[in-house]
């Protein structure tokens, strides 16, 4: 029992001597964390102090570099202000300089075309005046063409114009409205072409325009086709009336042909987009199709004709004027032969008449001198004679 008693007297005791151990122990500790809590705000505050002074240092500092930067800056900025401003005047002069014929280039170009203003609103109200012009004339052709007496003498006007532009009016090989008889009727052609070689051919103008027109104005199709089909047939029709006439017939050792003129292009052009065989169909009865353009060519090719015929009859006429200067030329040269003759005999007179002077007349006469009757200074009495004489014009 007095072991176990003392056994917790000795633990007991031991465990206040931790106790007292431990708490001295904390209590250093204490006082190590303590001081070291008064170090670490004395640090701080030491660097709240540095701070301040080496903000305030910063700050001096800072506040009498900014004032000889602002200084500085405004010396360098006004000497920058002042040279700019120098050179901005001299790059002004110059761009000035530059500029100046840019703008009056300007202005003349803007005065020019003010002036093309002008003229195009004349040109353009000529323009519409034409137009206006011109769509009445086409609204009174195309009346007229419905009219078959006007469309006839229309015709024959385009196939005086043609042959115009051809040449052969200049060469007069054309005689309008030739009145041709035959046992039945009378045969009145529109033109009678006259062709080198004594040849001629027949022109008739036809103007199978009504079908043609209303097929343009016909807006239907199926409509518009029936109008080219009957404008086919009216062509067709016009064909064959031609070759029955045998205009041919009138003209010994003229071609078998008729020249079937139609007047307008488009109504050539649209009888042959839609009947191909139509040029030969009429070709095999001896009528040619011809348009304004075809026309011309032909005519053209007649007028070449003439000129060939005409530089043949200037080189046969060329060739007699030149035959007839070759005998005027002979008989010329015989005159004037004769004449070289008689002035070789009259030469031959004159040095015989000189020989004489010399040798029996100026002897007498020098002795005039001889005894100082005559002034020796006067000039003697002398004749020449002639050497030359007339060359002869030989004849092959």
């Amino acid at each position: 029992m007095e072991q176990i008693i003392i056994g917790v007297l000795a633990f007991t005791i031991g465990v206040i001597l931790c106790s007292v151990f431990w708490k001295l122990k904390i209590d250093v500790k204490n006082s190590e964390i303590k001081n070291i809590l008064e170090q670490k705000e004395q640090i701080n505050n030491n660097s709240i102090n540095l701070k301040e002074t080496f903000a305030n240092i910063a700050s001096d500092a800072l506040k009498n570099n900014n004032e000889s930067f602002l200084t500085l800056a405004n010396e360098k900025m006004s000497n920058y202000q002042n040279q700019a401003k120098s050179d901005l005047e001299k790059r002004h002069v110059e761009i000035q300089k530059l500029i100046n014929p840019a703008i009056e280039t300007i202005k003349a170009i803007d005065n020019r075309i003010e002036i093309f203003d002008k003229d195009r609103i004349r040109s353009q109200t000529s323009t519409y005046e034409q137009m206006n012009v011109l769509i009445k004339e086409t609204s009174d052709l195309s009346k007229a063409l419905r009219a078959p007496n006007l469309r006839g003498a229309w015709g024959e006007m385009q196939l005086r114009r043609v042959v115009e532009i051809a040449g052969m009016m200049k060469f007069c090989d054309f005689v309008e409205q030739k009145v041709f008889s035959d046992d039945d009727s009378r045969i009145i052609p529109d033109l009678v072409v006259n062709m080198a070689g004594g040849k001629n051919i027949v022109v008739d103008a036809k103007t199978p325009m009504d079908a043609y027109i209303k097929s343009i104005e016909s807006e239907d199709k199926k409509i518009k086709e029936n109008y080219i089909s009957q404008h086919i047939k009216n062509t067709r029709d016009h064909v064959n009336s031609l070759s029955s006439k045998k205009y041919w017939d009138q003209f010994p050792d003229s071609p078998e042909l008729v020249v079937m003129f139609i007047p307008i292009e488009s109504v050539y052009m649209s009888v042959l987009d839609n009947d191909s065989s139509l040029l030969e169909w009429a070709s095999n009865k001896n009528v040619i199709i011809a348009s304004p353009l075809s026309l011309l060519a032909l005519l053209k090719s007649f007028a070449v004709g003439w000129r060939e015929e005409s530089m043949a009859e200037n080189a046969k006429q060329i060739s007699d004027l030149g035959r007839e200067l070759y005998e005027r030329l002979s008989v010329f040269t015989e005159h004037f032969g004769s004449i070289g003759t008689t002035l070789g005999r009259t030469v031959d007179a004159y040095n015989k008449a000189v020989s004489s002077f010399q040798s029996r007349v100026f002897v007498t006469a020098k002795k005039f001198k001889e005894i100082n009757i005559i002034d020796q200074n006067d000039n003697d009495l002398e004749l020449k004679q002639i050497d030359k004489v007339a060359k002869k014009i030989e004849k092959d």
